[in-house]
């Protein structure tokens, strides 16, 4: 028998890589249900996050659908934002079974540089929506100021 040389896709994306190899291994073994357990072929596991710089402040945005606010802690030291939180998996409920299961659940835990100019005294959050709003002051020599112009 003569193997047979499969081609190869051009793209370079080791995840890719990652889910034809999934792919061949569920085909393989048939019915054999590979287990959901956190591991290499997680993508996300943790909240994703936006900062977005104005003038006189930083805006941190933090994704975190079903996260309760009493299960979210945050901190800033100097220029340093860290976001620790617990999401639990959602309760599949008496007589029912996940099929599928692409949301994350667990312990996570981020830390964000910030700009120098920040002061970690003025720190604002809140949670709406399953997203935390983060507003950190910038300081007040850091912030931009109109000059008036006069003429003589």
């Amino acid at each position: 028998m003569n193997p047979t040389r499969r081609e190869r896709s051009t793209s370079l994306d080791i995840w890719d890589a990652f889910d034809e190899l999934r792919g061949e291994l569920e085909r393989s073994f048939g019915n054999f249900e590979l287990p959901a357990v956190p591991g290499l072929l997680d993508w996300q596991t943790g909240p994703l996050i936006d900062v977005v710089e104005g003038d006189d402040e930083v805006l941190v945005l933090v994704d975190v659908p079903g996260v309760r606010k009493q299960d979210l802690e945050l901190s800033v030291t100097g220029s340093l934002l860290s976001i620790k939180g617990d999401k639990k998996q959602a309760d599949e409920g008496k007589g029912r079974k996940t099929v599928r299961r692409e949301t994350w659940a667990g312990t996570f835990s981020r830390t964000l540089s910030l700009p120098d100019t920040v002061n970690p005294d003025k720190v604002e959050a809140m949670l709406k929506d399953g997203i935390l709003r983060v507003r950190i002051a910038k300081r007040e020599e850091a912030q931009k100021k109109a000059v008036q112009i006069s003429v003589k």
